[in-house]
Order: structure tokens, then C-alpha cells, then sequence
């Protein structure tokens, strides 16, 4: 198969206008067997899409007949079909944090689904061990918590979904902000607009085993990628969770697997993609950035050898001194493995300093433990 044979001509169209009411009828046909892009127009030019989370958040807290499509739109990028490259395709599916990639047709759209794309993507896992891959940088809550705390630690984390356990420490389901929309304030919003299907009871304050996924796809660090694939095919999932005697090690995303099928094609000293939300970088912004990250990895070199580096940049609401607060996360894939550090503050500057100074601080931590361990193994050599 090609890569062009992935386009589809599957999509709804709307205009940046009209009401998010207008969507409403579109959720039952964004079911997990039959989704489809939904493209906002404006004067017959594509600005960009909903998603479908988007569409289920606004739904259940935004007023449907006065909010504008627009208020929901996620300015995405475009492939122009004489560009199109399963590298161009990961790239754009990792900037802009879409289920599907805009592809110019000639003077029509296309689109490219990720479930798609990934299963495309498939052989170039057949050796690749879930270990390579998985996220260390996971979130745990109890059985027992309250949806409202699992809530506060998703926004804390910068995350969209967390772990659940029981009193062992043992995975036992998975919860994430869609089922939270899904199982709580949709129904309690029909319920105060008289819809006798909505569940009054449901408040944040629940026990997150009461809403969660479960069971969960859990696989083993050894497994192959190629399973997990598969898996995530079968169960229409879109995150497997990595465990070794019931006990979580990792989670594993199709952004995981985009990201590091970007590492098995760019085999270059340093490649540094930027995801941004909410955030537009000037030139002179995103050289100072690339600046402050090679200085960083020239640094530990050495140490990292070959790297893939992933700035994600998004903006709060609150502002201070007309600079806006922003949370910068930097991801490193490494010949020493998965580096991560997130940091906040006021202006993109300043927050990516935080976080480079994290990164460097986990970075020196781990190649100080294997130093400690080379000192350990000659000792251990010279006493033997």
C-alpha cells in the first residue's frame, strides 16, 4: 500500500459562524467505527478543525446556540500533495494534536486518519520493544480518589489521562478527561435542561473507579511495538498502559510512537520539532529557543549521542505585566533514553529556561549514576 492510497474524502465541512449547535448531530457520527474530520470554512478557505473531544467539551460547557464554531476551531497545517511524506504526515500529526492530517488535493482536501496511518506505520515496529518507547512520565490516582483530584493532576501533569490503581499499586483501569466530559457533565448538563437520560448524581466528587476504563490493555515492556499497534487497532484505544506484575512501569501513546518513528527516520545530531498551543513563535523566537537547546545538548553531547528533541509551548489565560504565562515542556529522545522536564512562567523565554534547567538536572543525575556504576564494576573487577 501507499501512502496516497491512506487519503480519504471523508469529511464534514461547516462554517466558522454558525452556532456549535450545528455540530451537535455530527457526534453520533463520530463514532469510533465511522469518525470523520470536521473542516471549518470561512469564505470558502479552510482556517482549520474541531476535534472531536473539542466538540463533546464544548457541547457540555459552552451555550450551544450562542457559541460560534470558531470558539472550538484548532488552526492546523496542511500537506500539499506533492509534498507528502510519511515524515511530513507523523510531523503534522504531532504539531497539531489532530485524529486526522489536512492533505491539499489540487484544488480539493484530503485527509489522512491516524488509526490509518499508524497501522502504515506498522512494519517499521516489528523489532522495536515497547521499553523504547513507553512514557515513564505517568500519572497514578486511587480506586477510591475523587474524579475532581484525578481532574487537578491531569492539569497538573499536563496530561489528558491517568493511571488508576488499587490499594497494591496494581493497574486497574485508566480515566481521562474525555471520559470525565462523557460520563459526568454531559449528563449532568442534559439533566438541568430537562433531559430525563441525564445522570443528576454524577458529580465530581465521585470515586474515579466509578467512570474509569477498565479493564485496561496492559502489555509488557518486552513486547513488541508492532503488538501494541495491533491492539490499539482492535480495541479502538488510543494509549496502552506498560506493566510488570500488575504493577504500572510506563503508558504508551500514538503520539509515543509517531514521535520515536521520527527518531527512526532522522538520524541527525539534532532535529527539534515545536508543538505549540495557543502560542505563535516570531523567527527571532524560535532561533533564540534552538539556541538555548543546542547550547544544552553540545553540552552532553557526549553523553546523549544522537538526539530528537520535542518543545511543547502552551499559553495560559493569565497574564502578568502583558506577559503570558506559558508552560514549556521539553521531551529529548537520547541514545541514554526518554528525557523529560516541564517548567512555567511568565513569557515563553523564561518558561523554557525552567524547563531546560530541569532537563539538565535529570540528565546529570543519570550520568552520574552511571558513572557511579562504572566506578562500582571496576572495583569489582579489581577485587575479584
Amino acid at each position: 500500500m501507499e501512502l496516497r492510497d491512506l487519503i480519504r474524502e471523508e469529511y464534514f465541512v461547516i462554517n466558522a459562524e454558525e452556532t456549535i449547535s450545528k455540530l451537535f448531530p455530527l457526534i453520533e457520527k463520530l463514532g469510533k467505527d465511522r469518525a470523520h474530520a470536521i473542516l471549518v470554512e470561512e469564505e470558502g478557505r479552510i482556517l482549520g478543525v474541531v476535534r472531536e473531544k473539542d466538540l463533546i467539551r464544548g457541547r457540555a460547557l459552552k451555550n450551544p446556540h450562542e457559541t460560534k464554531v470558531k470558539s472550538l476551531l484548532v488552526r492546523t497545517g496542511a500537506i500539499r500533495i506533492e509534498e507528502l511524506s510519511a515524515e511530513a504526515v507523523a510531523k503534522r500529526f504531532i504539531e497539531d494534536a489532530t485524529p486526522f492530517v489536512l492533505v491539499k488535493l489540487n484544488g480539493k482536501n484530503g485527509v489522512i486518519y491516524i488509526n490509518d496511518f499508524i497501522k502504515f506505520i506498522k512494519p517499521s515496529f516489528e523489532k522495536i520493544k515497547v521499553r523504547e518507547v513507553m512514557n515513564e512520565d505517568f500519572v497514578t490516582v486511587r480506586r477510591f480518589e475523587s474524579v475532581a483530584k484525578a481532574l487537578s493532576l491531569m492539569k497538573k501533569s499536563e496530561t489528558d489521562r491517568v493511571i488508576v490503581v488499587d490499594d497494591n499499586g496494581k493497574v486497574i483501569g485508566v480515566l481521562t478527561g474525555k471520559d470525565v466530559i462523557d460520563r459526568v457533565i454531559s449528563p449532568r448538563k442534559r439533566a438541568r435542561m430537562g433531559d430525563t437520560s441525564g445522570e443528576k448524581e454524577k458529580t465530581l466528587s465521585i470515586m474515579v473507579e466509578s467512570i474509569m476504563s477498565s479493564p485496561p490493555i496492559c502489555v509488557k515492556a518486552m513486547d513488541s511495538v508492532a503488538e501494541v499497534i495491533d491492539l490499539m487497532a482492535e480495541n479502538r484505544i488510543s494509549s496502552v498502559v506498560v506493566e510488570r506484575d500488575g504493577i504500572p512501569e510506563g503508558i504508551v501513546m500514538k503520539r509515543d510512537i509517531l514521535e520515536y518513528y521520527l527518531k527512526l527516520q532522522e538520524k541527525k545530531e539534532l532535529a527539534v520539532q515545536f508543538v505549540l498551543q495557543n502560542v505563535e513563535l516570531e523567527d527571532f523566537d524560535r532561533e533564540n529557543i534552538l539556541r538555548d537547546i543546542e547550547k544544552f545538548l553540545r553540552k552532553y553531547s557526549e553523553f546523549l549521542g544522537n538526539t530528537n528533541v520535542y518543545v511543547y509551548l502552551r499559553r495560559q489565560r493569565i497574564h502578568y505585566r502583558n506577559l503570558p504565562l506559558i508552560t514549556a515542556k521539553v521531551k529529548v529522545w537520547s541514545d541514554r533514553g526518554l528525557f523529560i522536564a516541564t517548567g512555567e512562567s511568565w513569557g515563553t523565554e523564561f518558561a523554557l529556561h525552567v524547563a531546560l534547567e530541569k532537563l539538565e538536572r535529570e540528565v546529570q543525575k543519570k550520568k552520574e549514576l552511571e558513572e557511579d556504576r562504572k566506578i562500582e564494576k571496576i572495583v569489582q573487577e579489581f577485587f575479584e
